[in-house]
């Protein structure tokens, strides 16, 4: 990806084969997120970043910090390469057509693990609406908004504070691993381990699953090597792949197998193309 900053902003020159924000945003990897007159906004950790277009073939960032959303965006990346190593599975051609310019985000580990908790048998339009209310709610604000709260900032909500703010059944859970972080060494741990041995990490938290832990892995921890199984990859995998089993962690097995380095990207385009029909915002 060419770009360049320039004081506050980022400027891409790029065809949309491998930058659309609407699809990057839209792809179930983060959920605060947003529209307004045309123009594409994220918001993670202290800072925003406002995605214009100015030609069809050529994008301006406006951010907070602009060194943050190159890394964030992975605007470093070579997509050209992932794009033709996908190209390779003739089964994915269409899906890649419909997602042109998805990229993977590389997201603050923390923000992630709190998001997919919430995200847990939880539909986009309620966990965005829970995680904005916790920013609101314990997050300092800022001048455009609220950031997103910090682990001591977290450590003060209870059970009922989380109760009201929509999680539901999750508040206990996002108590006892907010408390987790907070109080041992296992975010520094986990980033030292290799991808299997991080995914049974991650599942020694409260609220943390199979599905939840990839989502971590691939969207918290750069693990490119997996593949989230939720209720959409499930019915791909029956639809589309004919496949009999049941069991979800088996489905994210046969993936991973079949697409390799390539998986976590293979399931972007698969999962978006699927949920072609439903708006998220």
């Amino acid at each position: 990806m060419e770009y360049a900053i320039k004081g506050g902003l980022i400027i891409l020159n790029d065809d949309t084969k491998t930058f659309n924000p609407e699809a990057t945003l839209t792809s179930g990897q983060v959920f605060r997120f947003g529209n307004e007159n045309g123009t594409w906004y994220i918001k993670s950790g202290r800072d925003i970043a406002k995605i214009s277009s100015i030609t069809p073939q050529k994008y301006e960032i406006w951010s907070t910090n602009p060194n943050f959303f190159v890394n964030y965006f992975d605007f470093f990346t070579n997509y050209d390469k992932i794009l033709t190593g996908l190209n390779n599975f003739t089964e994915l051609k269409e899906s890649l057509r419909y997602g042109q310019g998805i990229r993977m985000l590389r997201q603050p580990l923390v923000e992630v693990i709190i998001s997919f908790i919430i995200s847990a048998n939880n539909n986009i339009p309620r966990i965005r609406k829970s995680v904005e209310g916790i920013c609101e709610q314990f997050g300092d604000e800022l001048d455009w908004g609220y950031a997103f709260p910090t682990l001591e900032q977290l450590s003060r909500a209870s059970v009922d504070d989380f109760i009201k703010l929509g999680c539901g059944y999750r508040a206990e859970y996002l108590v006892k691993t907010i408390d987790t972080l907070t109080h041992s060494n296992f975010l520094e741990t986990l980033t030292s381990l290799d991808t299997q041995d991080a995914r049974a990490k991650l599942r020694e938290l409260c609220g943390v699953g199979s599905k939840v832990a990839d989502c971590i892995l691939l969207f918290g921890l750069g693990r490119r090597d997996v593949f989230p199984v939720d209720t959409w990859i499930a019915k791909i995998y029956h639809d589309d792949y004919h496949g009999s089993v049941k069991n979800r962690q088996k489905i994210a097995d046969f993936f991973v197998q079949k697409y390799g380095d390539l998986s976590g990207y293979a399931q972007q385009f698969l999962y978006y193309y699927k949920r072609k029909d439903i708006k998220l915002i």
